[in-house]
């Protein structure tokens, strides 16, 4: 059925107004509850995000709620590293929600397109700029969930969060919506932890961008990358291999260690 609804979904046009105030200009991306465009805010002149929720997604009420349930989060979360909710409405029946367009690459494209490469420090300096702003949102009550390179943000001074589409809010009833193909239930399990998961796998990607096989050889992490033992005890801890961190402040101060931020 997804394949279906993925055939006839036709991203909106360069030039299409939006509830008469959104200009789309282009298709930033689609995610798993919605397509997000780049905006012309024709009321302030600034560019923004649009985010349209998903032909496939339309079709159930507990479905709308979630994507209605991103704009929750967004009005909530007031952080300079987490996008601003501009507005939230229906237009023609479709749920739209809008907000700031952040000008900064993701690391999808730092890593894949401009060929960067980082250090353990590089990586463990980038981990903790991301754990200030979890430990944000985790006080807040919210778990991200979808913590993957393309929704972390760096302009080379801040780290920047989008996509709270899989966000949920802590102590709530687990949905029945179906997996994706091979993912690791840690990914989406309804607690930090599956965000602590996630940023280890992120650490992971980041770390690989520097390593060159020495074999065709397939090896796990531990016996291909070179790390420090601080930063392999830490990353088996994110990842639950050992016991796993509980709060985002327990994290924090093992990698300030490794940074040896004082």
């Amino acid at each position: 059925m997804d394949f279906i609804y993925n055939l006839f979904e036709r991203p909106l046009k360069p030039g299409t107004l939006v509830r008469g105030r959104f200009k789309i200009t282009s298709l930033l991306g689609k995610g798993s509850y919605g397509l997000t465009y780049k905006a012309e805010d024709l009321q302030t002149g600034r560019l923004a995000a649009v985010k349209q929720l998903r032909r496939r997604k339309r079709h159930k009420q507990e479905e709308i709620e979630f994507f209605r349930q991103e704009a929750d989060f967004l009005q909530q979360l007031h952080h300079p590293s987490i996008p601003s909710l501009t507005a939230s409405f229906e237009e023609k029946g479709v749920p739209f929600l809008v907000m700031d367009y952040i000008e900064a690459p993701n690391f999808e494209e730092l890593i894949f397109h401009e060929n960067q490469m980082y250090t353990e420090e590089e990586v463990f300096s980038i981990l903790l700029s991301i754990l200030e702003v979890m430990q944000y949102f985790h006080q807040k009550g919210i778990v991200h969930r979808d913590l993957r390179i393309p929704n972390i943000l760096w302009d080379g001074a801040a780290i920047y969060i989008i996509d709270f589409g899989l966000a949920r809010r802590l102590g709530s009833r687990p949905s029945f919506s179906r997996k994706r193909k091979k993912e690791h239930p840690l990914f989406r399990e309804l607690s930090v932890r599956s965000d602590f998961f996630a940023l280890g796998h992120f650490a992971l990607f980041l770390l690989y961008s520097a390593f060159e096989p020495e074999s065709k050889k397939e090896k796990s992490w531990e016996e291909e990358l070179v790390l420090s033992p601080a930063a392999h005890r830490t990353i088996r801890r994110m990842l639950q291999l050992d016991m796993p961190y509980e709060t985002a402040g327990e994290l924090i101060m093992d990698i300030k260690k490794i940074t040896a931020i004082k």
